[in-house]
């Protein structure tokens, strides 16, 4: 009795023993066969789960995507549309430096709209910089109103419209010389003188000659005078520039507008200077010989680069470039190279070499650009020479300079040969462009290189463009690789 009570599974039979014993195995095996469907099912349906997220995931980034795309448009048109005025300034800076029209429509109706005169500027600015045409008689509907508007806001006017002159706009000009702001007539000056319209020296000269005209625009009345190249203005400049005691900044005026206006009379007023005790008006003199035709004159340019003064060596090489002259080839490859004076000479110098238009003259500047002891900003000078006036024959050269300074974190010779590169049209640049897009680190390359596949629309560097679309490039460079796409 005590041993049952103690031990009570010893008083069962053996069969009922039994029979417990295989259902508590039963009990075990349909746990056991639960937890291993439950694990079965995790397995199956958390991938299931996961690629479902996943392509929600991928739908959901595209979408922003597409919404990012379409947005970067429309957003700059409703900055210029409902933005303060620091936003559309900043925009209208960003299209002037990409050189962007896909807004004018829009900037030329908030230019009839606005009232921010530093919002009208701008927009000047932009249509002028791009020679747009499109808001001239705007512009000169607003300039017309010259007394009651800020003096930049006329400037910039001005400067917008003097290069679609009419009879209306040049007697409005005339009309802003009796405005006291001696800056607006100086622009209004200078702005008459470029309409190259003959008719309007004899009218310049009555001023001149008048005794309430002011003297502080005597200067830029002669320099109008020589931009127009009437011969009837000879008389009095040569007056002028032969009074020594004339003040220096009309005589230095009168010589270059005589070098502008030309003729026998003319040189030989000017020559009679090249020995002036005054070394600016050598140099003007100098600059105004380049205009000339008459014999002689390239030896007397070419004798003016040894002059001492560096003002005078630059007027030579200037002059002699402008003239392409040939054999002045040598002593310009000389001052390149040698002169003392890097910053203006020798600078000076480059350009008038690329200007002489020759085969000798390019493989100089090859030569130049290729070496590393060649000071940077002549370098910068002889590439953008080079690509845009010899690039065939300068590629190879270019590929050097590649290979040379790829691998460095930083070359400014190699970020100013991209940048021209994106500038120029040529079915040639292709692998050149292709490189960029593969910079692995200097991002301005990713720029030229998306700016120069846009301007020549290299649908070969598709896949290129769209690799520069990923999440993991910046915003800048998505941005502009979206645009390319478009247009490719």
């Amino acid at each position: 009795m005590y041993t049952n009570l103690l031990f009570p599974h010893e008083s069962l039979t053996h069969g009922s023993s039994k029979g417990l014993l295989q259902a508590h195995l039963n009990q075990k095996g349909l746990k056991v066969l639960l937890l291993g469907m439950l694990l079965l099912l995790i397995l199956v349906v958390q991938p299931l789960a996961a690629q479902e997220t996943s392509k929600a995931e991928e739908g959901a980034t595209k979408e922003a995507e597409e919404e990012e795309e379409i947005s970067l448009e429309e957003q700059r048109k409703l900055t210029i549309k409902y933005g303060i005025d620091s936003q559309i300034l900043e925009l209208i800076s960003q299209l002037e430096n990409q050189k962007n029209e896909d807004y004018l429509p829009e900037l030329e109706e908030l230019f009839s709209t606005t009232s921010n005169t530093n919002i009208k500027a701008s927009i000047v600015g932009l249509f002028d910089s791009l020679e747009n045409d499109s808001i001239v008689d705007k512009a000169f509907e607003q300039l017309k109103a010259y007394d009651d508007l800020e003096a930049d806001f006329v400037l910039v006017l001005i400067h917008y419209i003097d290069n679609y002159q009419t009879d209306s706009i040049t007697d409005v000009l005339f009309e802003m010389l009796d405005d006291p702001r001696t800056e607006v007539a100086s622009a209004a000056l200078k702005a008459i003188g470029e309409s190259e319209r003959e008719q309007y020296a004899q009218k310049l000269l009555e001023l001149y000659e008048d005794q309430l005209f002011r003297d502080a625009l005597k200067a830029p009345l002669i320099t109008a005078l020589g931009d127009l190249g009437d011969s009837k203005a000879f008389d009095m400049l040569d007056r002028i520039v032969s009074d020594e005691d004339q003040s220096k900044s009309l005589r230095w005026r009168a010589c270059l507008a005589l070098g502008k206006i030309g003729g026998e009379k003319a040189f030989e007023s000017v020559s009679q200077l090249l020995n002036d005790d005054d070394p600016i008006l050598r140099s003007y003199a100098v600059s105004a010989l380049g205009y000339f035709d008459q014999s002689g004159t390239v030896d007397i340019l070419i004798d003016a680069l040894r002059d001492g003064m560096w003002r005078v060596r630059v007027q030579a090489a200037e002059a002699l470039g402008r003239r392409q002259a040939d054999e002045a080839l040598d002593i310009l490859k000389y001052k390149a190279e040698y002169d003392p004076d890097i910053r203006n000479v020798r600078l000076t110098a480059v350009r008038a070499i690329g200007k002489l238009d020759n085969s000798e003259g390019y493989n100089f500047l090859r030569e130049l650009y290729n070496s590393q002891k060649t000071p940077a900003g002549l370098r910068t000078a002889a590439i953008k020479i080079l690509v845009e006036e010899d690039l065939k024959n300068s590629l190879d050269v270019i590929n050097e300079v590649f290979e040379e300074e790829w691998g460095k974190d930083k070359s400014s010779i190699l970020d100013y040969t991209c940048k021209m590169l994106s500038t120029k049209e040529s079915s040639r640049l292709a692998p050149l462009y292709k490189k960029m897009l593969n910079h692995p680190s200097h991002i301005n390359l990713l720029y030229y290189g998306l700016r120069g596949v846009r301007l020549n629309k290299v649908g070969s560097l598709q896949a290129e463009v769209e690799d520069l679309t990923a999440k993991n490039v910046s915003r800048g460079v998505q941005s502009l690789a979206k645009k390319v796409l478009e247009e490719l």
